[in-house]
């Protein structure tokens, strides 16, 4: 790419190291896809990987390169890819688990720092939430604070936050307990007692992952200190628009597992008010966002922690009831295959309605399936999926998606 072709945003980041976490990730992957190919002559971009699965941080870094989403960037700039170091290192092991040397080596290059890494799981124990998003982000902030060229630390959060708010605007909201005082709190209790309180103390949340997300939120406030920090929020993070390819997703997370259970016939039904607001966003707006706010950040130097709140809200919204009628009519046209039955489905806004319909078109064909199984000397399967499907709240299945798959593979 000719440097006179090149944007300011692109500019900047020339002979710049940046640091990522959460590189494994959905955008993660595009966060890293995108810096090597339209911010090329970036200098380093250090992942920080922990060891999974028996795979040291190198070899997970040649694994994640074999993802699809990298074909361009290696077939157009194949030397950005040298560009990448893996870190290892963890973010819930004190000092990160990072080695001495690996911390020279970012203290003393790192410019950027992109913090992506969180656990996302909306049933995970608080415990566990708060060591990974809360102290985890108070790791890395500990990090940032010895970095001696750092220009921007972009904080990856949740619009959802702060849910139990009518209006959410572009500030950190205060919690009703400090994040410190959760620290304590739950450091000397076990699971099982945190299991307990976990409904009181994320006090009217859905979920430990949006509270977990606001707490990370204040304790960036209370400990970065002079640090150039910014906060984006997205919303329900989707498939690309347009970069690197339209439509390309990697999970079966939010929307892609609604309509990949739709598509082979398991979910038919589901309580929902079609006229609500899906606020669903492109994982490459996103993405884009997230390294102009870094841009900005550095050239600008606010004297505050600015808050980017990334979702179409009201201004460009799709409703449910508008992906429904978009979705069914592409799942005919292009149907998947192992499917359970006839792909169909609507959402409707009576429970009465909704438990006929489940009982009409899960259940009782789950139980004549499964009847027929176990005559034919097969594992019954279907009875349990959707008594688990039926079991959760609406808001929360689209989180059964793997499940679903699991017992009709996607092919």
């Amino acid at each position: 790419m000719a440097e006179e072709k090149l944007s300011p945003v692109a500019k900047f980041y020339g002979d710049r190291s940046i640091l990522i976490t959460g590189a494994t990730g959905f955008m993660g992957k595009v966060l890293v896809e995108k810096l090597l190919r339209s911010c090329s002559s970036i200098k380093t971009i250090y992942l920080l990987l922990r060891p999974k699965d028996g795979q040291e941080p190198k070899q997970r870094l040649d694994e994640l390169l074999k993802a699809k989403i990298f074909e361009r960037v290696k077939n157009e700039q194949p030397s950005t890819i040298s560009k990448l170091v893996a870190i290892h290192g963890d973010l819930t092991l004190p000092g990160l688990g990072i080695s001495p040397s690996d911390v020279n080596l970012l203290v003393s290059n790192v410019s950027i720092v992109f913090h992506s890494a969180a656990t996302v799981k909306f049933d995970e124990p608080l415990k566990r939430s708060v060591d990974m998003n809360v102290l985890g982000t108070r790791r890395l902030v500990e990090l940032c604070h010895k970095m001696t060229h750092l220009e921007a630390l972009i904080h990856v959060s949740t619009a959802y936050c702060n849910c139990d708010r009518e209006q959410v605007d572009e500030v950190v909201y205060p919690p009703p307990v400090p994040p410190q005082k959760i620290v304590d709190t739950i450091e000397w209790m076990d699971e099982d007692l945190v299991g307990v309180l976990t409904p009181h103390l994320i006090r009217g949340r859905p979920n430990t992952y949006t509270y977990t997300k606001a707490l990370a939120e204040t304790l960036l406030v209370e400990e970065s200190g002079a640090l150039p920090v910014a906060i984006v929020r997205p919303s329900i993070v989707t498939a690309a628009w347009k970069e690197p390819y339209p439509g390309w997703v990697d999970n079966f997370n939010g929307p892609t597992g609604l309509i990949v259970a739709t598509s082979k016939g398991i979910l038919r039904s589901m309580h929902c008010k079609s006229s609500s607001i899906a606020d669903l966003i492109p994982v490459d707006v996103v993405i884009n966002l997230v390294i102009t706010v870094a841009w900005y950040t550095a050239s600008h130097r606010p004297n505050s922690i600015l808050v980017y709140n990334c979702s179409s809200g009201s201004i460009n919204k799709v409703t449910w009831g508008a992906v429904e009628q978009l979705a069914i009519p592409l799942i005919l046209r292009h149907p998947s295959h192992e499917i359970f039955r006839y792909p169909n489905g609507s959402f409707t806004n009576s429970k009465i309605w909704n438990y006929l319909s489940v009982m009409l078109y899960h259940h009782i064909p789950a139980y004549f399936i499964d009847l027929v199984a176990v005559l034919t000397g097969h594992k019954p399967k279907y009875v349990f999926l959707f008594l688990f499907l039926f079991m959760l709240q609406p808001i929360k299945v689209y989180m059964c998606a793997n499940l679903c798959i699991f017992f009709v593979p996607v092919t």
